[in-house]
């Protein structure tokens, strides 16, 4: 099971504690940017949101999305995904001790954050890693639940807790786990 957690509340914990994450790295992707790739359906269906973004030699070579769209055009594809029934299968990741490679803590799942922003949610599923006490101390400040009405985008592992899952003894929440 991932700790849910508020996306606000992250980064209102990440600067009481001095952590260094500024926002989420697409923040700049506006809505608008990812309704008009939406609207580019052929462009979305063939991006295979499966693999990492970087991974995806499609998106990567085509000529029919300018540099400064692709970013776009990859949450629109994952927003589409979810839209026709699919579910995100993994945790965004946070790592406390990656803030050298990746400037933020979030070492992958950029995309997938602001996918869920784009549909309304305001907290999502998070595999955390690093120092034992910052990470319990941002369960406690942005422990979330996720809203039934969003629990279809998920898969099973992400909502289910299972023996692997170790509780987490922080704040009031009793399912808020944190993960072995």
């Amino acid at each position: 099971m991932a700790n849910w957690l508020n996306f606000s509340k992250i980064s209102d914990w990440a600067e009481w504690t001095g952590f260094g994450l500024s926002g989420f790295q697409y923040n700049e992707v506006t809505d608008a940017d990812i309704t008009s790739a939406l609207a580019n359906s052929s462009v979305i269906a063939s991006i295979d949101t499966n693999l990492d973004w970087e991974d995806d030699e499609y998106l990567s070579e085509t000529p029919d999305v300018s540099e400064d769209k692709k970013h776009a055009h990859r949450i629109a594809a994952l927003v589409r995904e979810l839209r026709v029934g699919g579910n995100i299968r993994n945790a965004v990741e946070i790592d406390t001790f990656c803030m050298d490679r990746c400037c933020s803590g979030v070492f992958n799942g950029h995309h997938r954050i602001r996918a869920m922003q784009f549909l309304g949610m305001e907290c999502g599923p998070f595999s955390l890693s690093g120092s034992l006490d910052m990470l319990e101390e941002l369960v406690r400040v942005a422990g979330a639940d996720c809203p039934v009405e969003f629990e279809r985008y998920f898969g099973e592992s992400l909502l289910v807790a299972t023996e692997d899952d170790v509780p987490a003894a922080v704040g009031p929440r009793q399912n808020s786990f944190l993960c072995a």
